[in-house]
């Protein structure tokens, strides 16, 4: 049996957790483990990890891996967040952690990390009925993540964490007042995102994770009594509030058993959460007490399970697809014209493949830039393209790596206008791989334009029939086609050049 190991390594703590998996899918966890290392107090105060901390997280690490050993683990993943990606000497870290132990850590981005959290909670609720609204509050950084039937909508990661405010605030009097303010005023920055769903699709469910929300479950049941640590409501949280004000760290150390790197930011995290409850109006709020590391073991296993064929954008493409729908609306595309054009792209794609020779995740690429090429009309008209590389590039894509992103901005930046070249420094700093893939799938969506020019979708098949080096895209054979025949004649060469063809409209 196939034995999986999953690190988070967080701001303020690192968590181990190695599991096996039955046919059905469902996990045993076999052994855990938490290392008390904040990295975020060195990286949030002074830009970078001290030595003491890095030996502290070198010898967790050896901790860790004496237990991938004792059970045997066969595919192991290290994610870091927020305070790696931030430390200006990570690099250093991952070097001696790998030379000490042979494990490889990863820094994810923001949106991997909503990714991968979704991906847990979605196995102990529900997300596919009504508009869900998740909020995971880490050390670095908080993760707020619109899932509507299922399909994440909308996600943004923001540096507010409890250790990143710790830090900022230390110091001056009364810094924990100071946190809970600056956590009220992220509450609403984020008020204006959730009135606007609200208007659209009503929030109907509120869930949270991370380690400060889990503690609000476990403060439920130890001060106030009451039964159950997976959800609390918001008379419960204002109640738990008021008790722990009264208290000092000191004290909440002491009487309510907090860990000493939770007593700290639980107050600000509380008032986080009671913010996010009165802009979304929903009264209790769930906690499935899961999280990033879980859903590192998670993907681990359907990655692992999935054939080898497939490549993660494939099988996240389910999870991409809605998101960049949404993201188009949000800038009122021609959501017609939009899918239209996947439609030709793919069909293209498709029948010359044998030419282009790429694959199933450059096909998942066209998709998405293709649905979203035209976006930059939001902006102005002229130069939409150029509006579109933009958008794209700023914007968040749940299931895409930095790397993917960039190269859908090119490929919507290329679209229209003049062909890629290197003295694009963005273009110029693609691997060859990436700029053939640009290339290639840029010239393909150039040319479908021309096929929907009017957006009135006249033709909705092609035909490609290949001899030799002659390429026939046979259109139909309809005598009011001639502007669409006209602007195919006019574009072809962007693609019979990266491909090595003639190509002929008939």
């Amino acid at each position: 049996m196939t034995t999986f190991a999953a690190v988070d390594i967080g701001s303020n703590a690192m968590r181990l957790a190695i599991g096996t998996f039955d046919k059905k899918g469902n996990v045993t966890i076999l052994a855990t483990q938490r290392a008390p290392v904040r990295l975020g107090g060195d990286v949030f105060r002074t830009g970078k990890l001290s030595p003491a901390t890095m030996e502290k997280g070198v010898a967790a690490f050896v901790e860790f891996e004496a237990k991938l050993r004792t059970h045997k683990v066969t595919v192991c993943r290290a994610v870091a967040t927020s305070a790696l990606r931030d430390a200006k000497n990570s690099q250093l870290f991952i070097d001696r952690v790998r030379r000490a132990t042979g494990i490889q850590i990863e820094i994810i981005s923001g949106d991997e990390e909503a990714r991968l959290i979704y991906g847990a909670v979605s196995k102990f609720v529900p997300l596919g009925v009504g508009t869900s609204l998740l909020i995971d509050i880490g050390g670095g950084s908080v993760e707020l993540t619109l899932i509507n039937r299922g399909a994440i909508i909308f996600s943004e990661s923001v540096n507010l964490g409890t250790v990143r405010l710790l830090e900022m605030v230390r110091g001056r009097k009364k810094s924990e007042a100071a946190m809970t303010r600056l956590f009220r005023q992220y509450a609403e920055r984020i008020r204006t995102q959730i009135a606007r769903t609200n208007k659209v699709r009503k929030i109907t469910r509120l869930i949270g994770t991370g380690g400060n929300i889990d503690t609000l479950g476990d403060l439920r049941k130890s001060v106030l009594g009451k039964k159950g640590t997976r959800s609390i409501h918001r008379m419960e949280l204002l109640r738990l509030m008021k008790i722990l004000q009264g208290l000092s760290v000191a004290e909440r150390i002491e009487k309510l058993k907090l860990r000493p790197d939770r007593a700290d930011v639980i107050m600000p995290a509380m008032a986080l959460v009671a913010g996010v409850m009165n802009e979304s109006k929903v009264s209790t709020l769930m906690i499935p007490r899961t999280g990033l590391r879980d859903g590192v073991l998670f993907d681990l296993h359907e990655h692992y399970r999935s054939s080898e064929a497939i490549t993660s954008l494939q099988r996240n493409l389910e999870k991409v697809r809605p998101y960049a729908v949404e993201l188009g609306r949000r800038y009122s595309f021609d959501e017609t014209h939009a899918y239209h054009a996947v439609k030709l792209s793919l069909q293209l794609f498709d029948q010359l493949k044998s030419a282009h020779g790429l694959g199933g995740e450059e096909r998942a690429l066209l998709e998405v830039a293709a649905l979203l090429h035209d976006v930059g009309y939001y902006v102005n008209s002229s130069d939409h393209h150029k509006h579109s590389e933009y958008i794209l590039r700023s914007s968040h894509f749940p299931g895409l790596s930095d790397e993917q992103r960039e190269l859908v901005a090119l490929v919507a930046r290329y679209h229209r206008g003049e062909l890629p070249s290197n003295r694009d420094d963005s273009f110029a700093a693609l691997s060859k791989l990436g700029k053939r893939v640009v290339t290639v799938l840029a010239a393909i969506i150039r040319l479908v334009e021309e096929l929907d020019r009017e957006h009135l979708k006249r033709i909705s098949t092609l035909t490609i029939r290949r001899r030799g080096n002659i390429a026939t895209i046979k259109l139909p054979s309809r005598s009011y086609l001639l502007v669409e025949r006209l602007g195919a004649e006019s574009r072809k060469t962007a693609l019979e050049e990266c491909l090595g063809l003639k190509i002929v409209i008939a």
